[in-house]
């Protein structure tokens, strides 16, 4: 064998696996799946993660919760990819949603609460983006009340589509 041939030879057999691998070809590789612009209608059930949570009057914290707890909530989205308050709200709670944003990807919504036996507000601020399973971001719940128990209640949040909506009312979620 020449040295040409050679040369040739091992050239070939190093660019073989090479080409077995077809890196570069286009359609080899699955096409990311793209999330949402917004939310499409049905029902969520959404899993808040409490991260932080601490005093903002020196006393006791009117919610019973702790780092690490987990609430669960259920609501509807409509078919403008809006959440139903409820969605994003303690169990019990009675809530109205400020402004909102849905649109892009983003979900940016502001709820004003009240609570049985508690005299002020509770305000919850969402901010997040759909995924493909259905949305994930934070919440920040800020209570101001009359008397002693003022907080702040920061929660990590992921939602799942889980269906059509129900008929009946939208159910609340764990006791906060």
């Amino acid at each position: 064998m020449t040295r040409k041939m050679t040369t040739q030879a091992v050239l070939a057999c190093l660019a073989l696996p090479l080409a077995a691998c077809g890196g570069d070809q286009p359609g080899n590789a699955a096409a990311p799946v793209a999330a949402p612009e917004k939310l499409p209608a049905g029902e969520y059930e959404v899993q808040a993660r409490v991260t932080s949570i601490r005093s903002t009057d020196g006393k006791t914290p009117l919610v019973r919760l702790k780092e690490g707890d987990v609430l669960t909530s259920r609501g509807c989205v409509d078919d403008k990819g809006t959440p139903a308050p409820a969605l994003f709200a303690a169990e019990g709670d009675q809530c109205r949603a400020g402004d909102g944003y849905f649109s892009g990807g983003r979900i940016n919504m502001t709820l004003d609460c009240t609570r049985k036996g508690v005299a002020g507000k509770i305000m919850v601020n969402v901010d997040g983006r759909t995924s493909v399973d259905g949305l994930t971001g934070r919440a920040t719940t800020t209570s101001f009340i009359d008397g002693p128990g003022d907080y702040e209640l920061r929660a990590e949040l992921t939602g799942k589509r889980t269906g059509a909506c129900s008929a009946g009312p939208p159910a609340g979620g764990k006791k906060a």
